[in-house]
């Protein structure tokens, strides 16, 4: 469809619906658990691992992701299609608002991150490591100041591909619907996709599945955190995400830690599994929040980015822009 004046078409609705969501997380952050959209998949996700058929563990995990992904991805097609200013028109906004936000936190992942810099920086190591679950799943008893620090920049960063970018990356793409189906198998990877027992077999698609999703919004991640980094640091980054980028385990998170890594200028380790930066001198806790104040950088460069997008070009060329990619 095009204006009167034969110009490019604007995307009001959809961009209105981003920078809602956006405004509902700064300002208010997280839903109660008991309404939190992401909550519902787990708990679907539970009762679906829970009644898993032992013979068919890799069957089974098709199933989860069909039926965790499903009824979220069909909420989103049908609000994105009553886009009325009817009563049930406005009502249907504020819902995809609100399960738009459902999909991304900047907030939360910020928020807990300046928890710990401060317990870090009280010498309260021992309710500074009590954190770190809420951050990574390694085992994280004995762990000093530096490693603490660590941990926390490389969650941080990472976070910012799969609990930020990732979700408005399709929500730039395949609008509501795809926000919400990423996801739902982003929280599905979070909770059974692991190739070690007992979920090397349940879990093999829906970790499969999450690295395809975020193969392309990975490198992205790299981009813009580079040019969220501060001009002198920027070479660096970029240097660094390039070369380190694969020294992590995973296909996808080498690349925004890497970049977070050159960005700050300092040396990322996870004890066992990868060092990033090695030359660079171990972080200080006052790094966690140089950390947070990147990715809160890179976070609006995204969100001006996707907004921007969504206003002025139509679905179709983006799909042509990512093809060219692609296939260029």
């Amino acid at each position: 469809m095009e204006t009167c004046d034969g110009a490019t078409p604007v995307n009001t609705l959809p961009a209105g619906i981003l920078l809602g969501a956006v405004l509902f997380d700064l300002l208010i952050g997280e839903p109660p658990k008991r309404m939190h959209p992401v909550v519902w998949m787990g708990r679907i996700i539970a009762a679906l691992e829970e009644h898993s058929i032992e013979n068919h563990q890799r069957l089974w995990g098709v199933i989860i992701v069909i039926l965790t992904a499903a009824p979220f991805t069909i909420a989103g097609y049908l609000l994105e299609a009553n886009d009325s200013l009817t009563l049930a028109g406005i009502a249907g906004i504020l819902l995809s608002i609100y399960l738009l936000k459902s999909t991304f936190s900047i907030k939360m992942l910020t928020g807990e991150a300046k928890r710990v810099e401060e317990e870090l920086e009280r010498g309260d190591i021992d309710s500074a490591r009590s954190k770190l679950p809420i951050f990574v799943s390694r085992e994280t008893e004995g762990f000093d100041e530096e490693k603490t620090t660590s941990a926390v920049i490389e969650s941080v960063s990472e976070s910012y591909l799969d609990t930020i970018l990732s979700p408005l990356f399709y929500f730039t793409l395949l609008g509501l619907p795809g926000a919400l189906a990423y996801k739902a198998v982003n929280t599905i990877d979070s909770m059974i996709g692991y190739m070690e027992p007992p979920y090397q077999n349940l879990g093999y698609l829906p970790a499969k599945l999450d690295d395809i999703l975020n193969y392309i919004p990975a490198r992205i991640s790299a981009i813009i955190i580079i040019l969220a980094a501060a001009t002198k640091r920027r070479v660096e980054a970029l240097n660094c995400a390039r070369s380190e980028h694969e020294k992590t385990p995973s296909p996808n998170s080498g690349w925004p830690m890497a970049a977070a890594a050159g960005a700050l200028g300092v040396r990322l380790e996870k004890p066992g599994a990868y060092i990033l930066n090695a030359s660079a001198p171990p972080p200080r806790p006052e790094d966690i929040g140089e950390s947070v104040k990147l990715v809160l950088r890179a976070s609006m460069i995204l969100i001006v980015l996707v907004a921007a997008m969504i206003y002025f070009t139509p679905t179709i060329e983006r799909w042509h822009g990512l093809l060219g990619i692609l296939f260029r």
